[in-house]
């Protein structure tokens, strides 16, 4: 697999250098001009640049960490409920009247106010086991939280290939644009022997004015080329998401294409077969469905409760138990439950209007459901791995089709030139053989990108493409 891990690498080593060579000097002359600073990437420090700024990136990484925390929260389900309360009160009594013995109201001569407080404090402990159905929901939780996980690392992975895609892009812009130039430079060439023969009356002012034409023409391709170079780069800096980025560039030297027999393609759909994020996320899903029809098959499992209240009180009068606390006539009361039922809908279910049996009906079609999506998704991983393969067999062979194409439109360039200047071959002969040598130069060169994404889109598909990249997420439980 590390086989075209050479082209994803290359140009670090040459980058450092000229950083370190000529860097300080650029940089202080940029600063001097006024002008904005040049960074200059490769693919590995896009990629880790992203991973540390894209906000895809960082919401997947987000997902990743809150996918910790119901585990978290199940096993807090296991610790006691304990609840304590503290209470204190203060009641004042005055009593103007009484009512005599004959049912009437006799105001009291010595009317006094009574004080009285009183106070409450408690704490109690309550566990109830059901451990059939809390191991079951652990299982779900789970199964849910690698669920959470899987998608997280999706995620990551699709949007590291999508920066990636963008780096490509760019690089197959540059790539084009330096093909540009090169017959621009060729055109201008062509354009100055013209002149020459046209000043030794061997061409015509027709044959001069075609070749003025096909030099503005290839100046329009070079414009054009350039502002692709340019969108491809905003494209790209978007797609990183650093804010602090400025104008940037990338390596130019254009991605190595390699024979893909190197790769092993039984190695690769095994591996597919257990690291593709969709297979993965089957899985996942299929862990959760049968996490589930355990969980409703456990309701009928006995629980213990377990709790225990300690508490103390007291009354008095004035303010001698206002806010008053006292341990040594603590009362602790304690039980033990154990209960098991076996419900009359175990055996009719229409007592409870066959909720349970069509719950479990239920899950066990959820997981029925979800074993066949994981049989067709293991064969479409394998479909697309083959798939993936291909396509990139097919680019290694355009790959050495387009060099030889380059070679044979160049050697007949040459011919037909030396030909034309001999008078053998007329102008349109010529200029038809310098187009399809250009078309040849920018084919050969697209042709390579086209190598290098089809190898993306394979390392997509088998989800490695933060591994490929040298770039460590986060372990499961950390």
């Amino acid at each position: 697999m590390r086989s075209g891990e050479k082209w994803l690498r290359r140009g670090v080593g040459v980058v450092a250098v000229l950083v370190g060579l000529g860097g300080g000097v650029d940089v202080a002359a940029q600063e001097a001009r006024g002008e904005p600073q040049v960074t200059v990437l490769t693919l590995q420090e896009a990629l880790e640049r992203a991973s540390q700024s894209n906000s895809q990136y960082r919401q997947a990484l987000n997902q990743l960490e809150l996918g910790e925390h119901p585990r978290q929260r199940w096993w807090a389900n296991l610790m006691p409920n304990l609840g304590l309360s503290y209470r204190t009160g203060l009641g004042l009594r005055r009593q103007p009247y009484y009512v005599d013995f004959e049912g009437r109201p006799t105001e009291v001569a010595d009317v006094r106010t009574v004080t009285s407080s009183n106070y409450s404090q408690g704490a109690s402990v309550n566990l109830t086991l059901d451990p059939g159905l809390r191991y079951y929901e652990f299982r779900r939780t789970q199964a849910q939280a690698h669920q959470s996980r899987t998608s997280a690392e999706q995620r990551l992975n699709a949007t590291l290939a999508a920066v990636q895609r963008f780096y490509l892009d760019a690089q197959n812009s540059q790539a084009q644009l330096e093909v540009e130039e090169a017959l621009l430079a060729d055109r201008q060439v062509d354009l100055a022997e013209e002149e020459r023969r046209f000043e030794l009356l061997r061409a015509s002012r027709s044959d001069l004015l075609s070749g003025e034409l096909d030099l503005e023409n290839q100046r329009i391709r070079v414009r054009t080329a350039q502002g692709a170079v340019d969108k491809a780069l905003l494209a790209l800096r978007t797609a990183i998401g650093d804010p602090e980025l400025g104008a940037l560039e990338i390596e130019r030297e254009p991605p190595a294409p390699f024979d893909p027999s190197t790769l092993n393609l039984a190695e690769l759909v095994a591996r597919a077969g257990r690291e593709s994020p969709s297979v993965i996320a089957a899985e996942s899903d299929l862990a959760v469905q049968r996490a589930a029809l355990n969980s409703a098959k456990a309701l009928d499992w006995p629980s213990v409760t377990v709790s225990t209240t300690v508490s103390s009180a007291a009354y008095g009068e004035e303010y001698a138990e206002l806010f008053g606390a006292k341990f040594d006539d603590v009362e602790i009361n304690g039980n033990a439950s154990l209960s098991v039922s076996v419900p009359l809908t175990n055996f009719l279910p229409i007592f409870d209007g066959f909720a349970k049996s069509y719950s479990i009906a239920s899950a066990t079609m959820s997981l029925r459901n979800s074993e066949m999506s994981y049989r067709q998704t293991m064969l479409e991983v394998e479909e697309s791995i083959r798939s993936r393969y291909l396509d990139l067999e097919t680019a290694w062979e355009n790959v050495l089709q387009r060099e030889r194409a380059l070679e044979v439109a160049s050697e007949r360039l040459a011919v037909v030139r030396e030909e034309y200047l001999l008078a053998n071959k007329g102008i349109e002969e010529l200029r038809g053989a310098i187009r399809e040598e250009a078309n040849a130069r920018r084919e050969e060169v697209a042709q390579r990108f086209t190598f290098a994404t089809a190898l993306l889109a394979l390392y997509e598909e088998l989800g490695i493409v933060a591994q490929e990249a040298g770039i460590d997420l986060p372990t499961e439980g950390s």
